[in-house]
């Protein structure tokens, strides 16, 4: 029964460090890469920033569904016997915490804003309610860069602590 405990604990842990990665690579992708081409490329700041929001709000959800999916693994790692220090649980509830803050707490205050200013290209660069949507807008960005900060961190602390035995790589 151990080394059956054992090689299920390291499928766990390959699914782990996978979700991590997925989670990094849906963080930096869209941010840091799609985003910025998007605002460069798309001729329309309206466009761009629409295209830009539909693309987190479909990264966020699958970032929330990775978090629940690494919970569980680690749930069921604990059961038999597996650590996962509190390090790792500290960043992973803070990453969590952070994509759903974003999602339903800054994004719909964006969104509202963007409705209520109409298209950006057509509004003047010092109208109070685009400058409230800009610090709004950078309140997400750092939001954002936290967030990948700790995926990051996630993915170089990989899937948990040292346990009795180590899995093949």
């Amino acid at each position: 029964m151990y080394g059956t405990e054992m090689r299920v604990d390291c499928i766990r842990i390959g699914a782990v460090r996978l979700c991590l990665a997925l989670m990094l690579g849906l963080l930096v992708v869209p941010g840091y890469v799609v985003a910025p081409v998007l605002f460069a490329k798309a001729g329309s700041i309206s466009l761009a920033g629409s295209l830009a929001g539909d693309i987190f709000h479909m990264a966020n959800m699958g970032l929330i569904f990775l978090t629940a999916a690494v919970m569980v693994f680690w749930l069921r790692m604990q059961k038999s016997g597996a650590l996962i220090g509190r390090l790792r649980w500290s960043l992973l509830l803070l990453l969590a915490a952070l994509i759903v803050g974003n999602e339903y707490g800054v994004s719909p205050l964006l969104a509202d804003l963007k409705a209520q200013i109409g298209p950006m290209d057509q509004v003047a660069d010092d109208d109070p309610q685009r400058k409230l949507f800009g610090i709004w807008h950078g309140v997400s960005a750092v939001i954002h860069l936290f967030s990948a900060i700790s995926a990051a961190a996630l993915v170089a602390l990989g899937g948990r602590s040292a346990s009795r035995e180590s899995c093949p790589s």
